[in-house]
C-alpha cells in the first residue's frame, strides 16, 4: 500500500507506505506520524485514514486506466498499417493500466490516496451528498465562532 497526501505544514506532496510510522516531508523536512490499523497492516485494507484519523473514504478508479484505454486506440489505429503487429503492445497497455491497476481509496477530509490496497466493501463510490455534508458541517463551524474582523 503506498499513501499520497499533502503535508500538515507546507501541503507539498508526500509519499508514504505502512513499513514507517513516521514520514519525513521531503520539502519542509518536518516528520509526520502516521496511524496504521490492524486492517492496514495485517489485510492491506483501509478502514480509517492514516493520516487525519476519519473514516469516511470512497473508492473511484484510477486516473491511469485511461492510458491503457488510448494505448488499443493506438494498436488499433496502427493495425492496418502494420499488419496488426502493434495490437500486442496496444493489447498489454490495456492489461496494464486497466486491469493491474485497481481501484483508489481516498480520504474525504484529507484527500489522502491510498494506491495498492484492498478496496474495502463499506466504502462506496463519491457521495455529493456526504460531500455536501461535510461543507456544511465546516461552514456551520467557521459561523459559530468568534473571528476577528
Amino acid at each position: 500500500m503506498r499513501i499520497y497526501f499533502l503535508c500538515r505544514f507546507c501541503f507539498s506532496p508526500c509519499v508514504a507506505n505502512q513499513q514507517k510510522d513516521q514520514v519525513q516531508c521531503p520539502s519542509c523536512h518536518r516528520a509526520q506520524a502516521l496511524r496504521f490499523t490492524e486492517a492496514h497492516r495485517k489485510k492491506n485494507m483501509v478502514d480509517r485514514c492514516a493520516v487525519c484519523q476519519q473514516s469516511d473514504l470512497y473508492v473511484r478508479d484510477e486516473p491511469r486506466k485511461l492510458l491503457g484505454i488510448l494505448y488499443l486506440l493506438l494498436g488499433l489505429a496502427g493495425a492496418y498499417f502494420t499488419y496488426g503487429l502493434t495490437l500486442i503492445p496496444g493489447v498489454f497497455g490495456l492489461y496494464w493500466y486497466w486491469w493491474l491497476y485497481p481501484k483508489l481509496t481516498v480520504c474525504y477530509h484529507c484527500y489522502a490516496k491510498y494506491r495498492n490496497s484492498r478496496v474495502n466493501a463499506n466504502h462506496r463510490e463519491y457521495d455529493l451528498n456526504v460531500m455536501q455534508r461535510f461543507e456544511q458541517a465546516i461552514r456551520n463551524d467557521r459561523t459559530s465562532r468568534d473571528f476577528p474582523s
